[in-house]
């Protein structure tokens, strides 16, 4: 980079790296074995880029053996269920024969106490402990129940928005999520917001009072991180800010670099690409030869079309039941809200038959499926029934939210596949 290349200071592009250097500082003096705030801070990043190495691992024999007498606290059983979730290892098994020894001690103890120290009001040791819940399922099951009943019991009134999110992510963790619809105009600290928004795009129970204040929040928390409007006391906490700052400008990036259309133009190359396509001819030695045979071939190619392009790629998306009737498209992609639908036509009569079953799927597949909103269609064809094309094409395209209908035919190097040969064998 060069000295032009590097942004000014006083920009906002230089405020927020400045920021973010900042932050990751914060987060660098928890980066020590065994420490539950690092922990904390390494588990709500997941697999964000930072400018360090993690050295938060505690699932090491010297570490283990050194900190033994910690392991019987609700704290230390806390440190096991990262370690045994985030850095499986060959000292896991001492990990979880001292997880099976403290669990159950610790559900003997009264969870509500008085003077409120206890680990559910921990946001380190809360979310620690319904990791060793499910890393010690096996041999302590009971303890999944225990903590689902704790974490819905009626005496648990967090004194912070924030330690409520920690909760809420607890109950994600062991698969006893309820509803959460909190409203984010209620707050104003960047790390509450910060905090919403982690929950917001890792759990899908958790929906904003209206979907729309998604992007005041970002822009809210954004402009905080920027003008330092808070001063994150703890690696955790940092790592909040931390982990939306970094998803917030990569989407925004996302939106002005690809959308759907992005999607149309991609498919829209398949025949070109499929010059390289190889069905080597016999005067090879060694002929290589990739047959198309059915539709699932063709996704395994769109898939390495799409995948590099749409990190959030989803394949066999399954969608809400509407009705007594199951969705499930063949891609979605939930950053563009698009999802795709793949057919493989053996002949022109063919055409007429997808038109409807798409039209029917479409209801299925939008409605009330967020973050879905559009589909794309794209049809592989073997017959070369180009005759087809434009009249399949055109009303499929009436559907208000289909965005594009790529229609591909077989290239010619590549043989139709001889299905007089595989009825024959089959009515053996």
């Amino acid at each position: 980079m060069t000295a032009s290349d590097t942004p000014d200071a006083a920009s906002p592009t230089g405020q927020l790296a400045a920021q973010i250097t900042s932050l990751e500082q914060l987060v660098l003096r928890a980066n020590l074995p065994g420490n539950l705030d690092g922990l904390l801070a390494h588990h709500i990043l997941g697999d964000h880029r930072v400018n360090f190495a993690w050295n938060v691992n505690p699932m090491t024999p010297e570490w283990l053996q050194d900190n033994e007498d910690r392991l019987a606290h609700s704290s230390g059983l806390a440190v096991l269920g990262y370690g045994l979730a985030g850095f499986p290892s060959t000292a896991s098994h001492t990990g979880r024969r001292h997880l099976t020894g403290g669990l159950p001690a610790l559900m003997r103890k009264d969870p509500f106490q008085v003077d409120g120290v206890t680990f559910v009001n921990d946001p380190g040791q809360v979310v620690g402990i319904a990791l060793a819940v499910n890393a010690a399922h096996e041999d302590v099951p009971q303890a999944r129940t225990w903590l689902a009943d704790i974490l819905h019991d009626q005496r648990l009134r967090p004194p912070t928005a924030l330690l409520g999110m920690f909760h809420q992510h607890a109950r994600h963790i062991i698969a006893a999520a309820a509803a959460f619809r909190p409203d984010p105009r209620q707050l104003d600290d960047p790390v509450d917001l910060a905090g919403l928004h982690w929950l917001v795009t890792a759990d899908r129970n958790v929906e904003l009072t209206d979907p729309h204040e998604l992007h005041g929040l970002r822009s809210r928390l954004l402009s905080g991180v920027i003008l330092g409007q808070t001063e994150p006391s703890s690696a955790s906490r940092a790592a909040l800010l931390l982990a939306a700052a970094t998803h917030i400008v990569t989407a925004s990036v996302d939106d002005l670099i690809l959308s759907r259309s992005h999607v149309g133009v991609l498919l829209g190359r398949f025949e070109d690409a499929m010059r390289h396509w190889r069905y080597d001819n016999d005067t090879l030695d060694h002929p290589i030869r990739w047959p198309i045979t059915e539709e699932r071939e063709v996704q395994n190619i769109l898939w390495l079309i799409l995948r590099p392009v749409f990190d959030d790629l989803v394949d066999e998306e399954t969608l809400r039941k509407l009705g007594h009737s199951t969705y499930r498209a063949d891609f979605g992609i939930p950053s563009l809200g698009l999802l795709v639908e793949v057919k493989y036509a053996r002949k022109a009569a063919d055409f007429k038959t997808f038109e409807k079953e798409i039209i029917q799927d479409y209801v299925g597949y939008l409605t009330d499926n967020e973050p879905y909103r559009k589909l794309a269609v794209f049809i592989y064809d073997e017959s070369a029934s180009v005759q087809e094309h434009g009249t399949t094409r055109n009303a499929l395209l009436k559907m208000p939210d289909i965005t594009d209908v790529i229609i591909a035919s077989r290239p010619s190097h590549v043989p139709a596949p001889d299905r007089t040969a595989r009825r024959r064998n089959k009515s053996r």
